[in-house]
């Protein structure tokens, strides 16, 4: 860009180094203070623009990006320790020019009796949109697929999230939205990636929305200790507040969101669970924003304009 704030450089987190797992042991590679601004630079999902480049680079960038996924840090957040809530704010993001989306012939979502079988599709990606044919330009709604801390003492490969955050795939995550974790091992150890330029409901390819690469600017905050009723990822923004529920089979997901919103409504906001589960039913917003992944991921919102505080 670059970006500055305060008139200074800002720390810049690249993707020089990449983590296709997430866990307590990866190592550190940034250090950032609570309230401060900075980049992470995330790097495309390996796809058919490998294809593009020449075979001894081709090569190169198979053997780089050996695994879904791959995240940019890991960055240990000074002060955070178990049972703290790290908030992370999205702020502005940059998509690269541009992206791609794939269908490999079958995921959990795919229909039965379709024939169409792989396909997949280059898109330049510009301040217009995202130009999908001629004839067709795309919105631009950039997002992170892909927010984590470390889990406190297994390793998960970055298609999964948990309680820790993960492979979300919601397009909540975005700029303007702040992301809510319980913090589950020192440091917090966040974790960035998956960027898509713009993904529907279900993310229904597996390879997407449009995956990109980019840049975007977070700031990070912690809360000491965490709110009670906080376990599953959570977020909120200029409109709403929500809650990320993660399972399979979807309707277990969708549970989990229903009790984890209905939770942060009475400890936060003084709802109690009869006025909120009343409330919720005529107000609430709901949907699976990921069918594909090892856990489906199923939100579940309601618009600031119905509480109070």
């Amino acid at each position: 860009m670059p970006w500055e704030a305060g008139g200074a450089a800002m720390q810049s987190v690249g993707n020089e180094i990449l983590y296709f797992e997430t866990g307590p042991d990866n190592p550190v590679t940034h250090r950032v203070r609570p309230g401060e601004t900075f980049e992470v630079q995330t790097q495309i999902n390996a796809g058919p623009w490998i294809d593009r480049l020449p075979p001894d680079e081709q090569e190169a960038w198979r053997k780089r990006l050996r695994g879904g996924n791959p995240a940019s840090g890991c960055i240990f957040v000074e002060g955070a320790k178990p049972g703290d809530m790290l908030s992370v704010e999205v702020g502005p993001i940059e998509v690269d020019p541009a992206g791609y989306t794939k269908f490999g012939g079958s995921t959990d979502a795919t229909p039965r009796g379709l024939t169409c079988g792989p396909c997949e599709k280059l898109v330049e990606i510009g301040p217009e949109g995202i130009r999908w044919s001629d004839s067709l330009v795309l919105p631009l709604r950039p997002m992170l697929g892909f927010v984590g801390v470390a889990p406190a003492r297994e390793r998960h490969h970055n298609g999964w999230a948990g309680v820790w955050g993960g492979n979300l795939d919601a397009q909540e995550v975005t700029t303007g939205a702040t992301l809510h974790l319980r913090v589950q091992c020192p440091g917090a150890l966040l974790h960035v990636g998956d960027m898509h330029a713009l993904q529907g409901d279900g993310e229904i390819c597996g390879a997407g929305g449009i995956e990109a690469g980019g840049r975007v600017l977070l700031t990070c905050r912690l809360t000491s200790p965490a709110p009670k009723s906080l376990r599953f990822p959570r977020f909120e923004n200029a409109t709403h507040i929500g809650v990320f529920g993660l399972a399979r089979p979807a309707e277990d997901a969708f549970r989990i969101a229903l009790a984890e919103l209905l939770a942060w409504l009475e400890e936060t906001y003084g709802v109690s669970q009869p006025e909120a589960i009343m409330l919720l039913a005529q107000v609430m917003e709901a949907r699976v924003t990921a069918f594909v992944n090892p856990l489906f991921t199923y939100v579940a919102r309601i618009a600031r304009r119905f509480l109070s505080r």
